[in-house]
């Protein structure tokens, strides 16, 4: 099996139930969790099983390829970081 990139999660706030389903699931080591016992946001997942993603009742989250988020990320001192 290829390996996959990695990914970042992103989590609906509004929609998500903190039944904290996808902590249980993951794989990840233990700190991989945000303050709100989610799956951690804005930190890049390695492993990218997407079990998180798969378990979620209220399908709260979502992923972005770690390489895409860097393409579309506005870099500091640009015009649209100045905005």
């Amino acid at each position: 099996m290829p390996k996959r990139n990695p990914v970042v999660f992103d989590i609906d706030w509004n929609a998500c139930i903190r039944c904290a389903a996808c902590i249980a699931v993951c794989p990840q080591d233990a700190g991989f969790v945000s303050a709100f016992d989610t799956i951690a946001v804005d930190e890049p997942c390695g492993i990218a099983c997407m079990a998180c993603e798969e378990i979620c009742p209220v399908t709260a989250i979502s992923h972005d390829d770690v390489s895409e988020r860097r393409e579309r990320a506005p870099r500091v001192g640009t015009p649209a970081a100045a905005g």
